[in-house]
Order: C-alpha cells, then structure tokens, then sequence
C-alpha cells in the first residue's frame, strides 16, 4: 500500500495524460493509466490497464480489473482526462463514457469502503454563453453538472493548452487578451490541486502566456457567417468547424462586451454563475505551472 492517494488516469495517453502522468510519477505517486492502445510501463513506470470506455458492455470488467490493482489502498483519485478529438461524435461519446465509468467506479469503490475524488479536467468552453457555445463546450458543461452531485469533486477549467511555450508571436494587435499555456503548466496545475483538493469546488487555471485576439468588427461579418454556415452543414462533425466559427463570432464583438462573455479570459461573471448553477460554493482561481494549489483569487457564493 502506497501513502497519499492512488490516481487513476482516463486519457493518460493524450497529450495532457502523459504530462500528468510523468508529473505525478516524479512526485513519487502511484499512477494507473488507462488508455485504448497498450504501452510499455518501462516508459513512464506507470501502471496500465489497455481498455475502450466507450464499449459499454466492457466497464464491468474494466472496474473489476480496476479493484485487483487497487487492492488494499485506501485513496484514490479518479483523473478524467478522456477525450477523443476525431469529430464532434467521437468527441461526445468518449465524455459520456468517462463521465459513466467514472460515476460507476466511485459508486462502487466509495461503497467498499475507498475515499474517492473526482479531479475533472475541462476548458473555460463550458463558460461560454449559449450562441457562442461550442458541442464539445456543451458537453464538457453537461459532464461538469452530472460530476457536481458527487461529494468530493475538483472541476477544473483550463485555458487553451499548447504543446511548447509560445514563442514569435509577432506584433499581433491584442485588443482582447485571453489566457493560454503549456500541457506541462496544466499538468503541474492538476497535480497541485487534487493534492490540496477544496472540498467541492471550480477551479479556474488562468494562463501563463498572452493568447493574441483578432478584433474584426462587423468588417469580419463575411467570415462568421461563412464559418457558421460550414458547422451547421457540411463541417457540422469537425469540432475545429464550430471552434472557428465561435471565435469568428466573438471577433465582431466590441472590446467592452467581449471581455465580460470571452470565456477565454474567465470573467468573474460567469465564472461565478457557472459556478452558481453546479451548486458549488466556491470558485478558485490559480496560475498555471503553480506547484501548490493556494489561489490568487478565492470567490465564496453570497447568500
């Protein structure tokens, strides 16, 4: 038996699950992987188990491999990171399945006597107004209210992930700044906060680098409506369609209004209202890359 929690990584081979992954293995942490395709454990000293969520008649199997490898630990932490970018459809599937995997499992393990949380990574999509709303900001919003009715349950919402730091970004007018950062500042993030976990709470990572903005006005009418006809009709299953033409979108917007409905930047407003409808008593605002999870911004709910 190991000290401190067990993780339990959905997704741990995606672009955030394998950082996560190595950055808990260097805390010494005991990590279980779950990924479609096999790896070699003598790449990250993990351990995996080879499974396809989204294969519904598998998860009791799944779950039960799950409980051998657990044996006699006492914590573990489930870190659902599952998420499959093919299309708009695969997109959905796999949330759902993580999401009912991951429901299941605590249910089951809480019942046989583990302490289980729930560490749910999303993006600041599910902020976002409803006409600006992307399907996979949708669905990350549908998993957020259906993981909110669990007791211990950190939501985390990331700025927009980028493999390297951001370099040459050139002299790109910023008229509206939104957040963004590395998928290792974001791995470091998740590790901190399931670590020094809040109760149940929204945490909000804010970015460590600039992400430029363009600001068309309604000279970028043309291009919106050219990126909204596409995700409606024949890119309606590409979800870079529907991100193109949100962003499209919020680029006609003047700078006074765009900065309170981005949820590219998080305003407090919605943050807070997010929060409000999962029922959440508080949201947490901490910097991407930070080694502990103490907040620079700590918003408790008014009665």
């Amino acid at each position: 038996m190991t000290t401190g929690p067990v993780y339990v990584v959905l997704g741990a081979t995606g672009r955030l699950g394998q950082h996560l992954v190595e950055t808990l293995r260097a805390q010494g942490r005991r990590v279980i992987g779950i990924s479609r395709r096999p790896v070699a454990t003598s790449e990250t000293r993990a351990e995996w188990m080879q499974a396809d969520l989204t294969a519904t008649a598998q998860r009791p199997q799944i779950q039960k491999r799950l409980c051998r490898l657990l044996g006699d630990e006492e914590e573990v932490v489930f870190a659902d990171l599952l998420l499959d970018r093919a299309s708009v459809t695969a997109m959905r599937r796999s949330i759902r399945a993580a999401t009912a995997f991951t429901l299941r499992a605590q249910h089951t393990l809480a019942t046989n006597g583990f302490t289980v949380r729930v560490l749910a990574a999303s993006t600041t999509a599910a902020l976002a107004p409803r006409t600006l709303q992307t399907p996979y900001g949708q669905a990350k919003r549908t998993q957020a209210f259906r993981y909110a009715r669990l007791g211990r349950i950190d939501l985390v919402l990331l700025p927009q992930l980028f493999e390297a730091e951001l370099r040459g970004v050139g002299n790109t007018t910023r008229t509206i700044i939104g957040n963004s950062c590395t998928y290792v500042a974001a791995a470091t993030s998740l590790a901190a906060i399931s670590q020094d976990p809040a109760g149940r709470s929204l945490w909000v990572v804010r970015g460590s680098y600039p992400h430029p903005y363009v600001q068309r006005g309604l000279a970028g009418l043309p291009t919106f409506l050219g990126a909204l006809a596409l995700s409606r009709t024949v890119s309606r299953n590409c979800p870079a369609a529907h991100r193109r033409a949100s962003h499209a979108g919020l680029a006609l917007l003047p700078p006074r209004i765009r900065v309170q409905i981005d949820h590219h930047g998080a305003p407090e407003r919605l943050v807070r209202g997010f929060a409000r409808r999962l029922g959440v008593s508080r949201s947490l605002i901490v910097t991407a890359g930070a080694q502990t999870a103490l907040p620079e911004e700590h918003y408790e709910e008014r009665p």
